[in-house]
């Protein structure tokens, strides 16, 4: 009688195995814990400020196809923050700057996974399309607003401390994107997205009359980059 309840369990999950391996279209919602950096800050020309752990997050909708069990394509549509703070205190003044960009984020991501019919490795990779949305900052001296004024590349007045500057800031940012992680299948139809995404910006962020130089004459490219966990839920059509 156990051999025969034995058979019958392995006969059920190979049955099984069918109705899990799921492919074709399926759509979902993610969300993201991250944290943000900006490589090479621009400080307009003043000394340079010292970095601080910063954290941001991002959502998305996300639509997908599974050409195979292993092989798909993946294009998500969100929103997220990313940016830097920062701060220094040189002899009695005491700097302080938080720099938020939001970014509305579009990557079209090859994807392949292997593994068994509930639970499968992921690796995903290619290009992410940033529109920034805003970018504000919080920058003060002493705790109060940095007010010192400066001129732009072509001699155009500005105040350091301005809260809202997106004007700053290049309109589009183009990421390099890639993602590792699990897929794990609850039901038939669903499936859970858990893993770790990284992103580095290919494009100098600053618009182009705020690429000032610095202190020794030069200018360093400012490039955003970002890693952090995500967990989703997909619905397969």
């Amino acid at each position: 009688m156990k051999k025969f309840y034995s058979a019958l369990l392995a006969l059920l999950l190979i049955s099984s195995i069918p109705a899990l391996a799921q492919k074709g279209f399926y759509i979902g919602i993610a969300g993201t814990a991250q944290s943000t950096w900006i490589i090479n800050q621009e400080n307009y020309g003043l000394k340079p400020l010292n970095e601080v752990s910063t954290f941001g997050g991002s959502g998305n909708l996300n639509v997908g196809f599974d050409f195979t069990n292993h092989i798909g394509i993946k294009v998500e549509f969100g929103y997220g923050t990313l940016g830097q703070k920062y701060s220094k205190t040189i002899g009695d003044s005491a700097f302080s700057r938080n720099i938020k960009l939001n970014y509305f984020m579009i990557p079209v991501l090859f994807k392949y996974r292997v593994g068994g019919p509930v639970v499968k490795f992921y690796f995903a990779i290619g290009p992410q399309f940033n529109m920034l949305m805003s970018a504000n900052q919080t920058y003060t001296l002493n705790g109060e607003t940095f007010d010192t004024t400066l001129k732009t590349i072509s001699g155009k007045p500005f105040e350091v401390g301005l809260a809202g500057i997106k004007d700053r800031f290049a309109s589009m940012d183009i990421f390099a994107r890639m993602d590792l992680g699990l897929d794990i299948t609850l039901v038939k139809h669903l499936m859970i997205e858990f893993g770790l995404k990284l992103g580095y910006g290919l494009m100098d962020i600053n618009a182009t009359d705020y690429q000032l130089k610095d202190k020794d004459g030069n200018y360093n490219k400012s490039h955003n980059v970002f890693g952090g966990l995500t967990l989703g839920l997909n619905y397969h059509l």
